[in-house]
């Protein structure tokens, strides 16, 4: 058995197949087809054709609120609002498809065994890429909410009146704490690069870093004083920016926020699949989910 784990994020996509043991066999990655449907469905079916062996089910996780039981998803990132994606695609690869939102796939796979978060009862996840995904484990449990829509962590408030978002508020974490932001904050420099060059000692891109920092540790803290988690833990693309990241965010809080930061080091982690977690935990929920 096979199964088939898909992330699609506002600028990746990425493909993953995946043995009946959740053990990686094959990943691909490719740009993110925005807007249409139908293309993302047929770019999707390309990669399961041109796999090495054929899955028997597929999980996509998709950055938005995937609601249930319609099925319907609204995504600012991938101009989606109101569609059936999964209805789509089922109809497109002719199998059974599992979808849901990407924040949940990647907690799910932390979840598992040598992940970040294996064991907890009270984990808040963020995932940190193009958006803010987000997802939460309360007392042991996925809490998603009465319709599957809950933990859309990148869009809470965190400057009233502020910038508009794709998703149609103002002031949302993500449009102050996500990679285009950190670019913004550089002066265009790419996210990735602002952290390459930052670990290497980078002055500039070390202060846009920490302007960066900043905002995240504005979502963290107030979160933290939310759901008072065990841990709070990073995932998506600029989690690739490691330890460099969580010591830049945990310098913010203590001067600003009045939380201990030797205490905040104990809870902020970083994702053990780091940006990979969103295709392993599409697979796990698939099987989760399809093969009951």
């Amino acid at each position: 058995m096979y199964i088939a784990g898909v992330d699609i994020g506002g600028t990746n996509l990425k493909f993953g197949l995946f043995d009946e043991n959740l053990a990686c066999v094959y990943t691909q990655l490719t740009r993110t087809v925005r807007g249409d449907t139908q293309a993302c469905a047929r770019q999707i079916k390309a990669l399961v054709d041109g796999a090495p062996h054929a899955p028997d089910i597929v999980g996509v996780g998709v950055p938005g609120a995937v609601f249930r039981p319609s099925g319907k998803v609204n995504s600012g990132n991938l101009r989606w609002a109101g569609v059936n994606f999964g209805e789509t695609l089922r109809q497109e690869l002719n199998l059974p498809v599992w979808i849901d939102n990407d924040a949940q796939a990647a907690l799910a796979a932390e979840t598992l065994p040598g992940g970040s978060c294996c064991g907890l009862k009270d984990v808040v996840y963020l995932t940190l890429g193009t958006g803010i995904g987000g997802a939460l484990l309360i007392d042991g449990k996925p809490w998603r909410g009465h319709d599957n829509g809950a933990a859309e962590l990148g869009h809470f408030i965190t400057h009233a009146g502020g910038l508009k978002c794709a998703c149609g508020l103002r002031g949302c974490f993500e449009m102050y704490a996500s990679a285009g932001t950190l670019a913004r904050y550089s002066g265009g420099v790419r996210a990735r690069l602002v952290l390459d060059r930052a670990a290497q000692g980078d002055s500039k891109m070390i202060e846009a870093l920490d302007v960066y920092a900043k905002e995240v540790a504005i979502g963290l803290c107030s979160l933290y004083m939310i759901f008072r988690p065990e841990a709070m833990v990073l995932g998506g693309g600029i989690s690739a920016g490691g330890e460099i990241l969580v010591q830049r965010i945990l310098k913010q809080i203590e001067p600003a926020y009045n939380l201990d930061a030797k205490a905040m080091a104990q809870v902020l982690r970083l994702a053990k699949h780091r940006n990979d977690a969103g295709m392993a935990g599409a697979a796990a929920l698939a099987k989760q989910g399809l093969m009951r």
